[in-house]
């Protein structure tokens, strides 16, 4: 029996060499070493067990075995409730525990089946998926980082709730009727990441959607998937100030906006400090004059798309194996404890923060607008126990940031979910995720209480 431990750990090193050096090719080696060190000392401990006494072995062997048949017990459990972080199985699994149908397929396996039936769909692409780069774009004008997407598509976005959210994406790339950049007056501009951007719901359920639909005002959406203070300044600069709007949205995520969620990524600011780019637009005059040079976005983002889609196709039957054993990796366990997470014991905020939140609330002022500060609480504010809503993420600290700046606050987690009989059914199948439609409306429905003019 000792021997299926030595073989299991070894099986573990084997494993963790794959997925790093042959899946990942060396990108994500800070995230596994510490696979590497706990497959080494499994080897080494049960080497030294070999050696003991056959009632030490056997003890070792009955602890050891009943531990994991412990772990695998709580994983099945956790895989049902969805408390941790939820993967594709694990949303499948609560979807059938539901009744509630579930597409799963992947999205590159959706795009290519679209394509297939003729349509020329693209996957969403963000700016967050190009801070890795080390050349971003480059062609005659010089240097290009794209804030928006391809224009012009059917944009397969993301998976939730079992439907993947499809939008047509407009003439710069966002998730907007392509109509609202004709419209007279634009009276709201969003700013933001995924959960502005509409994760994972139909056009029309997202925030800015819901906002349209309540007050018949022009909405424009500017959120992008990762989306951090810096990118967010500048998708504002870049497509906001030539619109005017009276009202505009700063759409403040706590789950990573300046705190980390995983222990191998740093906070949205944090990675976007890392591009000279994006901190130059804290430069009043810094712009790169992005809403005219939609055609070179296209071309440069097709580009990226078709690289990145041709590393996925290599490697997708090796993940769409590993996709239906997750509860073997014990994913939902290692979510739950934070192995894969980190806890920020720093409770400074970047003075950065302040800054960025100061130009963006002046140039508004400039131009005839109003800047509002909407904080967006995460799921796990809710599914654990939290003993002070002030001081989880910061939050009090955060808020007290934008209204030492004058700049008006709508506070989600006090206006909506704190409010609500059953705030985790604003959550997809009651998990961890983004909001859903009800969600989203809810939200739209506290901003235009504390925004509408």
């Amino acid at each position: 029996m000792v021997w299926l431990f030595v073989a299991a750990s070894g099986l573990l090193l084997i494993y963790t060499y794959y997925r790093a050096e042959i899946t990942y090719q060396g990108e994500q080696d800070d995230q596994y070493f510490k696979y590497y060190v706990i497959s080494l000392i499994g080897i080494a401990f049960w080497s030294v067990v070999l050696r003991l006494s056959d009632e030490i072995r056997i003890n070792t062997v009955l602890i050891t075995t009943s531990l994991v048949a412990s772990i695998y017990l709580m994983e099945i459990t956790l895989l049902f409730t969805g408390i941790a972080d939820a993967d594709d199985t694990q949303r499948q699994t609560v979807a059938a525990a539901q009744n509630v149908a579930f597409d799963s397929r992947a999205k590159l396996q959706v795009i290519l089946d679209m394509r297939a039936e003729g349509v020329d769909a693209f996957p969403s692409v963000h700016p967050d998926a190009l801070l890795r780069r080390a050349n971003l774009r480059t062609d005659e004008s010089g240097l290009l980082f794209p804030l928006g997407g391809v224009s012009g598509k059917t944009t397969i976005f993301c998976n939730e709730g079992g439907e993947y959210a499809v939008y047509t994406s407009e003439r710069y790339g966002f998730n907007n009727p392509d109509s609202e950049w004709e419209q007279k007056q634009i009276q709201w501009v969003l700013t933001g990441d995924s959960f502005t951007q509409g994760a994972c719901v139909m056009p029309g359920e997202d925030i800015a959607g819901r906002i349209r639909s309540l007050t018949g005002a022009a909405v424009i959406n500017l959120g992008s998937s990762g989306n951090g203070p810096l990118a967010e300044l500048a998708v504002l600069k870049e497509y906001a100030e030539s619109i005017r709007p009276k009202t505009v949205l700063w759409m403040y995520f706590e789950g990573n906006d300046l705190k980390s969620k995983h222990q191998k990524e740093e906070s949205d600011l944090q990675k976007e400090q890392s591009v000279p780019i994006l901190v130059n637009y804290m430069e009043p005059e810094f712009s790169q004059c992005l809403i005219l040079r939609q055609k070179e976005i296209d071309h440069s983002l097709s580009v990226f798309i078709a690289e990145e889609e041709a590393k996925a196709l290599a490697r997708q039957e090796t993940e769409v194996i590993l996709s239906k054993t997750g509860w073997l990796r014990l994913t939902s366990v290692r979510q739950l404890i934070g192995f894969d997470r980190f806890r920020d014991h720093n409770d400074g905020i970047d003075p950065l923060f302040t800054e960025i939140l100061s130009e963006a609330r002046d140039r508004t002022a400039t131009r005839g607008g109003q800047l509002h500060f909407v904080y967006l609480p995460e799921f796990h504010r809710y599914a654990n126990s939290v003993d002070d809503h002030d001081q989880y993420k910061n939050r009090r600290k955060v808020i007290d940031i934008a209204k030492g700046l004058n700049i008006p606050v709508i506070d989600i987690h006090q206006e909506v979910f704190a409010k609500h009989p059953n705030l985790l059914s604003l959550f997809p199948l009651g998990i961890y995720g983004h909001y859903d439609a009800e969600g989203y409306g809810e939200v739209a429905k506290a901003i235009i209480a504390g925004a509408g003019n």
